[in-house]
Formats: structure tokens, C-alpha cells, sequence
């Protein structure tokens, strides 16, 4: 009995040190400029899809129904999707790499992990992770 619940402890342990591998990976990947190694570890059409939502909000927020809706759009259109140069540009921009600029990290749910890179009121960048297939994939970036 006392190696199946040493088994258990490993097994949780493991579980709850494995977000911070694929962040450590992240780390190494932005700090190399490696974009092959950030295509892995994001999901480039979730990450878009959260943002255009985020972007739509953002404009129905900031206008308060004044804009028309050809506006909006228009700011819609003009976002662009989020690729693995942008990424390492925006994780570049801070000082210090991803690693040591993580000052807050927790799970959300059992498949979900967001990580806040920066200090609170000092714009961090908050990254979210979600266990697709076996791995943890970024699926949005908060500015």
C-alpha cells in the first residue's frame, strides 16, 4: 500500500510540475528566437479566435455604442492574426525572459493554467494554457 500511494504522490507531483516544463520550454524558444519550437507550443487559432474576441470587446467597450458598426469592423479587420513572430516579439519586449519575469502562476481548472509575466499594475502579459492532446498549448495572450 505504500507504493501505490508513493505512486500516487509522484503521479500528482508530476501533474503539478508539468505546466512549468512547457513554460520553461517556452522560455528557451523566445530567448533562442526559435519560432519552430513556439509553433508547437501554441495554438495559433485559438489564440486568434481569443483575440479578435478580446479586440470586439475592446471597441464595443470603448465606444459605447457611439461607432458604427462598419467602424468596428473595419478595427477588426485591421488586427491581423497573431503569428510565432509576434509572440516572441511581444515576450521579448519585456525585461528579462519569460522564466524570470513570471511572478504569478495557478491552475484554473484541471485543463487550464494562466501564467502572469510582469508585476500587476505594471502591464503584465497574462498567458493562458490549456491541456490539449497531452500537452499544455498557450490558447491566449492578454495584453
Amino acid at each position: 500500500m505504500r507504493y501505490f500511494s508513493f505512486l500516487i504522490f509522484l503521479a500528482i507531483m508530476g501533474y503539478l510540475v508539468w505546466p512549468y516544463v512547457h513554460l520553461y520550454q517556452l522560455n528557451d524558444a523566445v530567448n533562442n528566437n526559435d519560432k519552430a519550437a513556439v509553433e508547437k507550443l501554441v495554438d495559433f487559432e485559438e489564440v486568434n479566435k481569443v483575440n479578435k474576441e478580446n479586440l470586439k470587446w475592446k471597441s464595443e467597450q470603448m465606444s459605447g455604442g457611439l461607432l458604427p458598426d462598419m467602424i468596428k469592423k473595419g478595427a477588426e479587420m485591421m488586427a491581423g492574426e497573431i503569428d510565432a513572430n509576434e509572440i516572441v516579439m511581444r515576450l521579448r519586449a519585456m525585461e528579462g525572459s519569460p522564466w524570470d519575469q513570471t511572478s504569478f502562476a495557478f491552475f484554473e481548472s484541471p485543463t487550464r493554467f494562466t501564467i502572469r509575466l510582469g508585476q500587476l499594475g505594471q502591464n503584465p502579459i497574462h498567458v493562458q494554457m490549456t491541456l490539449q492532446d497531452w500537452y499544455w498549448r498557450i490558447t491566449a495572450i492578454y495584453d
